[in-house]
């Protein structure tokens, strides 16, 4: 199989890796979804973060050879603050909300990382990506369903969309800044520093909820830690071989993968509004990336319509 798949042309090959790591972080959800059943979301990330930076603890010491060193010491905590909030909220969404709408929403983080590009890179955007936003932020609203505040009052919104959108937007303000950690630090130490550092600061949240988990309970978080390494690592395998704007449209297959494992393990299936809102956002989305993939051959650089 494997010379199989090295005969492939690295498109193909890409794609295909891709469609794995897209399974992984489904599973990885499903999993944490199903262990939040009985941990709290902190004991979760605690044990988790430990078996991710064991995980990463080999890499690391490959590629630093030793030389450890933070040069953007002010980056790395501002991105680990960010970094503690999109892991709390979007793993809090993940347990409470069904699978097919915390994965949805997540996708959002396209639309807010416009918003933190113009405002932390400078970057110029146009009219018809304004109007993108704008729709984009309409199958948001359908999903979170806020008229429904008009009956119900401020006890009809559900907090865990608010915990979604907040994990959507630390991650987009992330993603911006690492544009400018990467110039001064190496990826290994930044991620491995990360998943030390969150897994330290959760600690006395982890000590309010303790619920000494069982021996089967650590083997499926040390599986959580695992698929999300592992994922991470196809997907750079994923981006080397290929383009970006190839690949973007088979972050969708984790909607499917969600979706499929929601129905059969939680007896969960979106309704009506989550399709649709889904739909909105879908396509706002691949409009916002096709957009950006076409001004990216035009010859002024820094300009988004």
């Amino acid at each position: 199989m494997t010379a199989v798949f090295e005969r492939l042309p690295l498109n193909i090959r890409a794609i295909l890796i891709m469609f794995i790591a897209m399974m992984c972080f489904s599973t990885m959800s499903a999993t944490i979804k199903e262990l939040g059943q009985s941990l709290h979301v902190t004991v979760i990330i605690v044990i988790r973060q430990g078996f991710m930076v064991l995980f990463l603890v080999p890499p690391l010491l490959k590629s630093s050879k030793g030389k450890i060193r933070i040069v953007r010491k002010d980056l790395f905590l501002l991105r680990a603050f960010l970094t503690f909030f999109s892991i709390l909220g979007g793993l809090t969404a993940i347990i409470n909300l069904p699978l097919a709408t915390a994965t949805t929403l997540s996708f959002t983080r396209t639309f807010f990382i416009t918003v933190f590009a113009v405002v932390i890179l400078k970057e110029t955007v146009g009219i018809r990506r304004i109007g993108a936003l704008v729709v984009g932020f309409t199958g948001i609203l359908i999903i979170a369903r806020p008229f429904d505040m008009f009956s119900g009052g401020l006890a009809a919104l559900d907090n865990n969309i608010i915990f979604a959108m907040v994990a959507a937007a630390t991650i987009a303000a992330n993603q911006v800044i690492i544009r400018i950690h990467t110039r001064y630090d190496q990826p290994t130490v930044m991620v491995t520093g990360q998943a030390l550092l969150i897994g330290l600061a959760m600690i006395p949240l982890a000590y309010l909820y303790w619920t000494t988990p069982s021996w089967k309970q650590i083997g499926l978080i040390a599986l959580t830690g695992a698929l999300a390494s592992f994922a991470q690592w196809l997907m750079v395998h994923a981006f080397k071989w290929t383009k970006a704007t190839t690949l973007a449209p088979f972050d969708y297959m984790r909607l499917l993968f969600s979706t499929a494992f929601g129905w059969f393990l939680f007896d969960e299936f979106p309704d009506g509004y989550t399709w649709l809102g889904a739909a909105v956002i879908f396509a706002s989305t691949f409009y916002i990336m096709r957009r950006e993939a076409k001004l990216k051959k035009s010859t002024t650089p820094q300009t988004v319509e």
